[in-house]
């Protein structure tokens, strides 16, 4: 979240799910999880905004996206 910070992204803790990122060629895989505090209300949704935004996280991390991507 530091770097996401760096280019403009700056994120509250109920968007601050990503928990780990790893590669293996060109895949991404990422895990992520919804703070405590919001798990409550989570069946309303297929998947949680705040859980999907965090995965997105990854997108960034992973090095899917240049920096240059980012500050768009």
């Amino acid at each position: 979240y530091p770097m996401l910070a760096a280019v403009g992204y700056e994120y509250g803790p109920s968007f601050r799910g990503l928990r780990s990122v790893w590669r293996r060629d060109k895949e991404v895989f990422v895990e992520a999880a919804l703070p405590d505090h919001m798990r409550a209300g989570a069946a309303r949704f297929g998947v949680h905004p705040a859980l999907l935004d965090s995965v997105m996280h990854g997108i960034a991390v992973g090095g899917v996206l240049t920096e240059s991507e980012l500050a768009r």
